[in-house]
């Protein structure tokens, strides 16, 4: 059996067995193989015991428990529930079926008072913790004061995914568990210095993570010695209002460009291809998130906040905090000390990067 089916077949085993079912249909995409394929892999990994096969999807071998009457209950509550957020989903509903713990969703379109509303909601519905990401300034990073007054007044455990409270504010005595985006931010740019790039733009979005993922960026440059990356925003989300400024850019020697987030940078690859720039050869693309960048016209190199093990681990802190945990590494009694937990961001290189173009002739510059 080939090396490559033999690889592919443990993935299908590893992703089944940290994530929980999966999709037939969704999996052989993922994997980037046809329906027939997958096919044969499944009844292959079926047959030799390593995974159950049903109803066009595909379970671990040691199903989740199912949540009793008794069960405790996890409010979750989320910005979205789809794109970045689907991972912290998923991760959240695999260490709750495991701990035979019940899980109740509430979005709030990244509207602070929608999110306070959802938190007390469910607390009133009897929930015994949350798992929340509040929206913090965008320009900081930072939840802001009163924002932090509200939600360290919650009345049940609460622990943070992918969000930081000011080390003065009385949340910074919450739980957190988050992905370390200036960290990611800095290994993916270091990637980029490692091929020889030394002219990089950053084309980002604001969001939420967008000021920790700019402060890995600049440290990142600097311990390497180069000029600060120039910064260019989005603009209006999904707008095209960046293009002339990133074209630009390349024009003047940008040899690489990081981006955050994979959507934005498909549209990169767009503005760039449309100008006849090619990818790679011309200028290396990366991108941040890693939901849909190994799906671009061009497969992005990218970084890969480890979101599922994001919400695992917040699920499984907060059930230790309600004394719903089921392992004796921590006390249910009392949770034991305050966890401020980052993981760090995985890169996975693709097609999009290469090692820096020779220096354009001026006839060769595009006007």
């Amino acid at each position: 059996m080939a090396r490559s089916v033999e690889e592919r077949r443990r993935r299908i085993v590893d992703i089944v067995a940290q994530e929980g079912p999966q999709n037939a249909r969704r999996l052989a995409t993922r994997l980037g193989v046809s329906a027939v394929t997958l096919r044969r892999d499944l009844e292959h990994l079926a047959s030799v015991g390593s995974i159950r096969r049903r109803h066009g999807t595909v379970e671990p071998l040691g199903a989740p428990s199912i949540a009793g009457p008794d069960a405790p209950t996890i409010g979750l509550v989320l910005p979205e529930s789809n794109y970045y957020y689907d991972g912290i989903i998923a991760g959240a509903k695999r260490a709750a079926g495991a701990a035979g713990a019940k899980l109740v969703l509430g979005v709030s379109d990244y509207r602070p008072e929608k999110e306070i509303h959802q938190a007390e909601r469910l607390i009133t519905k009897g929930v015994d913790g949350l798992v929340m990401a509040p929206t913090p300034d965008f320009a900081t990073g930072w939840l802001v004061p009163s924002q932090e007054e509200r939600l360290a007044q919650l009345r049940v455990p609460t622990v943070f995914v992918e969000r930081t409270a000011s080390p003065g504010g009385p949340c910074a005595l919450l739980d957190t568990v988050n992905s370390a985006h200036d960290v990611g931010a800095a290994v993916g740019l270091r990637h980029l210095i490692q091929l020889g790039h030394r002219r990089i733009t950053a084309l980002m979005i604001s969001g939420p993570n967008s000021p920790w993922v700019r402060e890995g960026l600049l440290q990142a440059s600097a311990h390497a010695g180069l000029e600060d990356p120039q910064i260019i925003m989005e603009g209006t989300p999904g707008s095209d209002e960046a293009r002339a400024a990133v074209l630009q850019t390349i024009e003047d020697g940008t040899t690489a460009v990081f981006v955050h987030n994979d959507q934005l940078a498909t549209r990169a690859i767009l503005w760039l291809e449309d100008a006849g720039i090619s990818i790679p050869d011309e200028v290396s693309l990366i991108g941040y998130d890693d939901v849909i960048a190994g799906m671009a016209d061009v497969p992005l190199t990218a970084l890969d906040p480890p979101k599922r093990e994001v919400g695992r681990r917040a699920v499984e802190r907060v059930l230790a905090l309600c004394g719903g945990a089921t392992s004796s590494a921590v006390s249910p009694a009392d949770g034991g000390a305050t966890q401020h937990i980052r993981l760090v961001p995985e890169l996975h290189v693709r097609q999009s990067t290469t090692v820096p173009r020779e220096p354009p002739r001026s006839s060769d510059c595009r006007r």
